[in-house]
C-alpha cells in the first residue's frame, strides 16, 4: 500500500546549516527538494527532503556530525542475508548483492556512510513497474520504461514526514510502497530457504479453503498447518497458473544436465546450475520435481518449471548467467478464487513466551499440500469424506514415510475407525498395514520403515475403511523415491 501522498511546497532550498553537505551529495537532483523547515529536537537539527532526513548532531563523532537518518530501518523492511553468490550482477555487501545499476549512485553517495547497508535484494515492483532496492538510509529504483541508466531515490523522507509534508506531488514514481511483512510463522522458513528464493511477501497471512494458513511471496507460496505451525511447506502452484507439464523424456546426454527420473525410466533434464541452486535453497522438497524441460522465454531468459516454482537462467550484460526464481506469486494472488484475508497475527504472536517456530521445509515431515480428498454420499443425510496425505512427496531411502488419513461424516470426525493401508511397489507386489483407530479428530497416522527402492521408483498406495455397514471406501495416492544427487 502507498504510505505517503503528494509532497508539500518546495522550501527555498535547505537550511544554510545543511546546504554545503546537501549540495555535496547532489542537492535537489539527487536528494529531492526540501519538504519541511529545519527543526530542532534535543539539540539535534533535522530537515526533510523528499528522499531523506538530514541530521546534524554536534555531539556526534566528527565524521557523524552530519549524516542521514536510517529511515529504511524505521520502515521495518529487512530480508535475511544470503550467501555470497558465485556469480552476481553487482557487489556483495554485508549479506546482500547491490545490483550493478545502483552501484554508480551508491558509490557517488560514499556507500555505507550515507546510503547505509543494503536491507534487501533488488526486487521488481509490478504495481509501480520499477526495480527497487532498500538500504538503511536511502532507497533506490529505476523505472522499467526508462531502463537502469536512470536511477533515482525513493521518497523515504516523504514517507516518514507523511501528512506534515503532503500537498503537491513532484515525482509520483518515487513514492514508497512498503511490502507486506513476513508473518511470524514463516520467518524461519524464509531464512532457511533464502530471501532471494522466496522474494518479498506480497500478501498477508491467509486462511485457505483446505484449512491451512498461507502467505504469498513474489516467487513462492508458503503454507503452514495451524494445528502444527512448525510444519511449513511450499505450496504446489505452478500448474494451477496454467503452466502445462511437458511429456516425460529420456536423458539428454548433455554434460551440464542432470537427469531426474520420474516414471519407467523417463523424466526431465535439469541444468546443473538449477540443481546447485535447489540444493542451496531447501532441496527438492522445497522446489518439487521438474514438470517441464528448459525452454526459452526470450533472448536473455531460459526457464524451467518445477511443481512449486519456476527457475530462470538470466544472461546479464556483463556476461554472467544468474539463476533466479520467476515471480509467479503475483500471478497466483490474482487467481479468481482467492482465500479470505485474515488479520496478520505477527504482532499478537510476538510474545516473548512464544516458542520459536521451526521452518522444517526439508528436515521434518510435513503434510503433503496435495492431499487427496474424496467424498462418498450414502444418502442426502449422510456424506463420508476421506482425506489422505503423505509427509514426503519425495522420499529418500533413509527416511521414514508417514502416511495419514482423516475421516469425516457430515464434517464431523469419525472416531474408532480402523483404516488399513496397502502399498503397491513397482514390481506389482503389495504390502498391507493395519493402522491405529482414528482419534477424536478423526485422524490416524502410520509410520513406515525405510523403503529400499532405486531412485525414481513410484510407490502407489491406498487407504481403505469399512464403515458400520461393512461397505469399503478407498482413496489412492502415491509418492516418489528420490535422493538428491
Amino acid at each position: 500500500m502507498v504510505i505517503n501522498g503528494p509532497l508539500s511546497q518546495d522550501y527555498d532550498g535547505v537550511d544554510p546549516l545543511f546546504r554545503e553537505d546537501y549540495n555535496e551529495l547532489g542537492g535537489k537532483d539527487v536528494l529531492g527538494p526540501a519538504i519541511s523547515p529545519m527543526f530542532i529536537k534535543n539539540d539535534v537539527r533535522y530537515q526533510y527532503t523528499a528522499a531523506a532526513l538530514l541530521v546534524r548532531d554536534p555531539s556526534a563523532p566528527q565524521n557523524r556530525v552530519f549524516h542521514l537518518a536510517a529511515l529504511g530501518l524505521d520502515m521495518g523492511i529487512t530480508e535475511p542475508p544470503i550467501p555470497e553468490p558465485d556469480e552476481s550482477e553487482g557487489r556483495y555487501v554485508e549479506g546482500h548483492v547491490i545490483h550493478s545499476a545502483f552501484l554508480p549512485l551508491y558509490d557517488r553517495l560514499q556507500g555505507q556512510r550515507y546510503v547505509g547497508r543494503p536491507l534487501t535484494e533488488m526486487h521488481y515492483n509490478p504495481d509501480a513497474q520499477r526495480y527497487e532496492q532498500y538500504f538503511e538510509n536511502l532507497g533506490m529504483y529505476w523505472l522499467e520504461s526508462e531502463g537502469p541508466e536512470h536511477v533515482r531515490l525513493l521518497n523515504y523522507g516523504a514517507w516518514k514526514c507523511d501528512a506534515s509534508c503532503r500537498a503537491l506531488n513532484e515525482l509520483e514514481s518515487a513514492l514508497v510502497v512498503l511490502p507486506y511483512h513476513t508473518a511470524k510463522v514463516f520467518r524461519d522458513a524464509v531464512a532457511r530457504l533464502g530471501a532471494d528464493y522466496t522474494g518479498f511477501a506480497i500478501t498477508g497471512a491467509q486462511e485457505t479453503p483446505d484449512g491451512y494458513t498461507e502467505q504469498v511471496f513474489e516467487n513462492v507460496v508458503l503454507v503452514s498447518d495451524p494445528e502444527n505451525p512448525s510444519r511449513v511447506f511450499v505450496r504446489p502452484m505452478v500448474e494451477s497458473l496454467g503452466i502445462k507439464a511437458d511429456p516425460l523424456t529420456v536423458p539428454s546426454g548433455k554434460v551440464d544436465d542432470v537427469f531426474y527420473p520420474l516414471q519407467d525410466g523417463l523424466g526431465h533434464n535439469v541444468p546443473q546450475r538449477f540443481v546447485d541452486y535447489i540444493a542451496q535453497h531447501g532441496g527438492m522438497d522445497a522446489s518439487g520435481p521438474p514438470i517441464t524441460e528448459l525452454f526459452r522465454v526470450d533472448d536473455k531468459i531460459e526457464r524451467q518449471c518445477f511443481t512449486n516454482l519456476c527457475l530462470e537462467l538470466q544472461r546479464q550484460g556483463s556476461g554472467a548467467i544468474l539463476v533466479r526464481p520467476a515471480q509467479l506469486g503475483f500471478t497466483y494472488k490474482m487467481l479468481p478464487v482467492r482465500p479470505l484475508q485474515l488479520e496478520d497475527k505477527q504482532q499478537a504472536d510476538a510474545s516473548p513466551q512464544s516458542a520459536p517456530q521451526s521452518a522444517a521445509v526439508e528436515s521434518q515431515p510435513v503434510p503433503s499440500p496435495e492431499a487427496t480428498v474424496a467424498s462418498f454420499s450414502k444418502s442426502q443425510a449422510r456424506e463420508l469424506t476421506m482425506r489422505v496425505w503423505e509427509s514426503y512427496a519425495m522420499l529418500a531411502q533413509n527416511q521414514n514415510q508417514e502416511i495419514g488419513v482423516s475421516l469425516l461424516e457430515n464434517n464431523t470426525p469419525m472416531q474408532n475407525i480402523e483404516p488399513y493401508l496397502v502399498l503397491t511397489f513397482p514390481d506389482g507386489q503389495e504390502k498391507t498395514y493395519y493402522m491405529f483407530p482414528t482419534g477424536e479428530d478423526g485422524v490416524s497416522m502410520m509410520v513406515l520403515d525405510p523403503i529400499d527402492l532405486p531412485n525414481g521408483s513410484l510407490v502407489l498406495y491406498q487407504i481403505c475403511m469399512l464403515d458400520f455397514t461393512y461397505e469399503k471406501y478407498c482413496v489412492k495416492d502415491s509418492f516418489l523415491m528420490w535422493q538428491n544427487p
